[in-house]
């Protein structure tokens, strides 16, 4: 039987903002060579974007596991060492975009009641731009939190597995 294919939110997004990135910046170049002009609102989305798809790329790489790791010392410690390590950088994690997300709120919220910037080529408040922060950190939030609850898990099911093996010997 065909294994079902999941879909996480966070890639549909990420693929939703790359079409619309593509799209516009292939707009924009096809504007500038036919008549010489560029869209002015074209950079300002296009960049804001590309730090909404950064985020939900952080999110995706933790699910999947395939940030880049260093594991020469993680590799010599032992089972429970490595179990703490593991909780720790989550610890970390959490603690960073904890904090990533309490400021962004707070400049999100400092924007909308006090500066009321709005962005140049679109003339929309700013705010609206930065709102993508702190949502998608959420999604980073969540990944982090999994993936080192799985990390604690497989190292646990790796140790039982190499201690009931050696007991059988």
């Amino acid at each position: 039987m065909a294994e079902k294919k999941k879909f996480y939110l966070d890639e549909l997004l990420g693929a939703f903002f790359l079409a619309i990135m593509s799209l516009i910046t292939f707009v924009n170049v096809v504007n500038r060579y036919l008549f010489s002009k560029s869209l002015a609102f074209s950079e300002e989305v296009v960049v804001n974007l590309f730090v909404w798809i950064t985020l939900l790329g952080i999110s995706i790489a933790f699910r999947r596991g395939s940030h880049l790791q260093m594991t020469n010392l993680y590799d010599k410690f032992s089972p429970q060492l490595k179990r703490i390590s593991i909780a720790v950088s989550g610890v970390i994690g959490v603690v960073i975009f904890a904090f990533l997300i309490y400021n962004s709120c707070r400049e999100i919220y400092k924007n909308m009641t006090f500066y009321h910037t709005i962005s140049d080529a679109l003339g929309i408040p700013t705010w609206i731009y930065s709102l993508g922060t702190p949502v998608f950190s959420l999604f980073v939030l969540k990944e982090i939190i999994s993936s080192t609850l799985k990390g604690i898990k497989k190292n646990k099911a790796e140790t039982a597995t190499v201690n009931g093996s050696e007991g059988g010997k």
